[in-house]
């Protein structure tokens, strides 16, 4: 399986279908529409646990995100079935989707740490004194 990213785009090969994927606010509106509920739900179980999609609503929101014309239910499906035969599994079609939101931001932008090397964020195996007061 080989992916790219490009600018708010990803690029996947499907069995032999190539997919052009933006999660942008148009797709994730009809992705959602067509699923009957938000994109983060795909992702939790009805206690809030986590859960991994169903199949065929990972590929509702490849073909969703696609922006290439004229692919429908029907190549989508062909073409997972050839992604499968040619050794990928469903695990490997759940981590394509996870990069597609991670390369749209649907989970937020990662913040940078801040924090520079001091000696009170020193690591050390020695013990570590107790304080003076606390000595008796």
């Amino acid at each position: 399986m080989t992916t790219t990213v490009k600018k708010a785009t990803k690029t996947m090969q499907l069995g032999d279908l190539e997919l052009d994927l933006k999660l942008g606010g148009r797709e994730v509106f009809k992705i959602e529409r067509r699923l009957g509920k938000s994109m983060l739900s795909l992702f939790m179980d009805s206690q809030g646990g986590n859960k991994l999609p169903p199949v065929n609503e990972i590929l509702i929101v490849l073909q969703g995100a696609n922006q290439n014309h004229g692919v429908t239910d029907k190549r989508v499906l062909n073409a997972f079935e050839k992604y499968l035969d040619d050794g990928n599994t469903t695990m490997d079609l759940f981590n394509a989707l996870m990069e597609l939101f991670e390369a749209s931001g649907f989970f937020g932008k990662k913040k940078k740490s801040s924090k520079t090397n001091s000696e009170s964020d020193e690591v050390t195996l020695d013990p570590v004194e107790a304080p003076q007061d606390q000595l008796l």
